[in-house]
C-alpha cells in the first residue's frame, strides 16, 4: 500500500493599509485556481491562468520537466452571490506573476512525485505596494488498481510558501492536505469526447492558523478546509494554454470562517 503526505503551503495573512483591506492573498490564491471565497465580511474574486510549458514527459528513465508561468488577477470586496449572477469584476485590486518549474518523477506504474518551486511578484494596485512571492514543494500522486470500471486515486502534498511586502514583515505558512478523487463511468459524449464523471474530497490543514485581516480592524483565523468538487472527467484530455484539462467542474470549500467556489480542472495533485 502506497501512501502520500500532503502539505501546501499557502500564506492566508491579507496585507491591510488604513485606505483599503485585502483579503485577496497572493499564496492562497495562488494554489486556489480561478472562483471566489469568502472570509466572515470581506470578500474576494480570484482569475487565475494556469500557463505551462512541457519541456519533457516523465519516464521511468528521466522526471519530466514542466515550465510553470500563471498569471493571477485578484479583485476583493467582490459580491459572492454574483458568482452564480454570472457577473464579473471589472477593476483589479493585485496582480502577481510567479513563475517556477515541476518535476514529475515515476515512482511505479501508479506512484508519481511532483516536486516544484516558484518564484515571483505581485502589486496590490489600490495600496500601491509590491511583493515578492516564493513558494515551493511536493505533489504525490497514487492511483490506485481499478475496481471494476471504478478508478480511485490518493492526492497528497507538501508545500512552503510566503510573501514579503515592501513594509517588510515576511508572511508564510505551510499546509497539510489530503485527497481522495474517484472517477465513476458514465459513457457520456460531450463535444465529441467520451466523459466519465468525476467525484474528489480533499482537506488541507492549515498549521498555524493564519488569519484574514476584516474592513474593521480584526481579523479572523483559518484553522482549515474542505473541498468536494464535482466534475466531468475527459477519457482523453483535451489541452489549454500548455495545460491538460482533464476535467472540467466546480469545487466547493468551507471551513471556519471561510468559504468558497472555483473552478476544477484536474485532481489538484
Amino acid at each position: 500500500m502506497a501512501t502520500a503526505l500532503v502539505l501546501v503551503s499557502g500564506e492566508l495573512t491579507a496585507n491591510s493599509s488604513d485606505e483599503d483591506q485585502s483579503v485577496v492573498n497572493y499564496s492562497y490564491a495562488t494554489y486556489f485556481g480561478t472562483g471566489a471565497y469568502q472570509v466572515r465580511d470581506q470578500k474576494a474574486y480570484v482569475i487565475r491562468a494556469p500557463l505551462s510549458y512541457g519541456v519533457r514527459e516523465p519516464s521511468p528513465e528521466k522526471p519530466g520537466i514542466t515550465i510553470l508561468l500563471p498569471t493571477l488577477a485578484g479583485f476583493y470586496d467582490y459580491d459572492f452571490d454574483s458568482v452564480f449572477q454570472a457577473d464579473t469584476p471589472s477593476d483589479a485590486a493585485t496582480l502577481s506573476f510567479v513563475p517556477g518549474v515541476a518535476f514529475e518523477y515515476v515512482m511505479n506504474e501508479r506512484w508519481r512525485l511532483k516536486p516544484f518551486g516558484q518564484f515571483g511578484f505581485g502589486r496590490d494596485l489600490k495600496n500601491n505596494e509590491n511583493s515578492f512571492i516564493y513558494l515551493a514543494g511536493v505533489n504525490s500522486h497514487y492511483k490506485f488498481p481499478r475496481q471494476g470500471e471504478w478508478q480511485f486515486a490518493l492526492g497528497n502534498t507538501v508545500t512552503h510558501s510566503g510573501f514579503n511586502p515592501d513594509d517588510g514583515g515576511t508572511q508564510s505558512l505551510g499546509i497539510l492536505g489530503a485527497g481522495i478523487d474517484v472517477v465513476i463511468p458514465w459513457r457520456l459524449n460531450v463535444f465529441g469526447k467520451e466523459t466519465n464523471f468525476a467525484n474528489s474530497l480533499i482537506y488541507y490543514l492549515y498549521v498555524d492558523n493564519p488569519s484574514f485581516e476584516q474592513g474593521d480592524d480584526s481579523s479572523r483565523n483559518v484553522s482549515g478546509e474542505f473541498e468536494w468538487s464535482l466534475a466531468l472527467n475527459f477519457s482523453k484530455p483535451p489541452r489549454l494554454m500548455g495545460i491538460e484539462i482533464d476535467r472540467i467542474g466546480l469545487g466547493f470549500r468551507y471551513g471556519d470562517n471561510i468559504k468558497g467556489i472555483r473552478l476544477v480542472t484536474n485532481f489538484p495533485f
